[in-house]
């Protein structure tokens, strides 16, 4: 994760970790990426559910197109009320489709259910709530240090985000990202990178998806 330190901002490595997680190098590299990230954090710290509805009602564009938007690139659901508001605000814009990465496994499961169709989400590998996965039968994600890991594991590449959000429910939609971003020196994960760039290869690779052609993609790093 990013830090602060007497030096600057910095990378913290835990002691399991496997990867580092390109988000977090994005903030220690790129300050006002940081600096809009943590003012966006700040602006919904402390309301209640129906404000945050209307924080994030006021923040979306407010043009007449078709959007794809991934909710919290940058983030995570930090409470019930987080993941309501945005289940709220999909509701009230049918003509979007929202999309997520999430660890927050209890917030997810406690209103699966009662999601608006225009809303999908998928459970990404790595957390303390991994034990839900399995037996609930969530869409998971892996990441994986090569195309040969994938393909060991049984799961398709997604280069685009398109399977996230292509409407694949349950294991069967179950999917694998390649490593992406600067990783820990001398580490296998630095190595699988490596290789990655040297084939052109790592992340996301794909500018454009099938999927999202009457579309347009934005990305809510709330």
């Amino acid at each position: 994760m990013a830090i602060q330190t007497s030096e600057g901002w910095r990378i913290k490595d835990g002691p399991g970790c496997l990867y580092r997680c390109h988000t977090a190098i994005d903030e220690v590299i790129k300050p006002a990426v940081r600096k809009s990230r943590q003012r966006n954090l700040n602006l919904l710290k402390g309301k209640t559910m129906k404000e945050m509805v209307a924080l994030i009602e006021h923040s979306l564009p407010q043009v007449k197109w078709k959007y794809l938007m991934r909710v919290g690139v940058a983030g995570d659901y930090y409470s019930q009320d987080y993941l309501d508001a945005w289940l709220t605000i999909a509701i009230r814009h049918p003509e979007t489709l929202f999309y997520s990465y999430t660890k927050s496994i209890p917030f997810w499961l406690k209103r699966r259910a009662e999601l608006p169709d225009n809303y999908r989400f998928t459970a990404s590998w790595g957390g303390k709530y991994d034990d839900l996965i399995i037996p609930n039968r969530l869409r998971s994600v892996k990441v994986v240090m090569s195309e040969k890991q994938a393909e060991f594991l049984g799961l398709e590449l997604d280069h685009d985000d398109s399977h996230a959000y292509d409407g694949v429910e349950g294991p069967e939609g179950n999917f694998a990202i390649l490593l992406h971003g600067t990783q820990p020196a001398g580490s296998p994960a630095a190595a699988a990178w490596t290789a990655l760039k040297k084939i052109g290869k790592g992340g996301y690779s794909s500018p454009t998806s099938p999927l999202n052609f009457n579309y347009k993609k934005v990305a809510i790093a709330a």
